[in-house]
């Protein structure tokens, strides 16, 4: 069974940090959350078309969890907390 990948948008300020991605996954955010930065993390990895069961594709950073996950096929659902700024 696949696992759902939450995904979290990113403020403008942020995009640099998570390599021009729009949004990152749940354990990214929760780090930036804890430090108020994205750190560079091994195995962090962007995927750039990652798509949500409507269809719609997000341009998205993953943790290397996440990624591994990830079955390219329909999993990412945004988050409802607001934007990380």
């Amino acid at each position: 069974m696949a696992q759902t990948i939450w995904i979290h948008r990113l403020a403008d300020t942020k995009k640099r940090e998570a390599d021009g991605m729009d949004f990152v996954c749940e354990h990214l955010f929760q780090a930036m959350t804890e430090t108020g930065k994205l750190t560079k993390l091994d195995g962090a990895n962007a995927v750039p078309n990652a798509e949500s069961k409507d269809g719609s594709t997000y341009r998205a950073l993953f943790c290397e969890m996440c990624d591994k996950n990830y079955n390219r096929s329909g999993h990412v659902r945004l988050a409802k907390e607001p934007v990380l700024a």
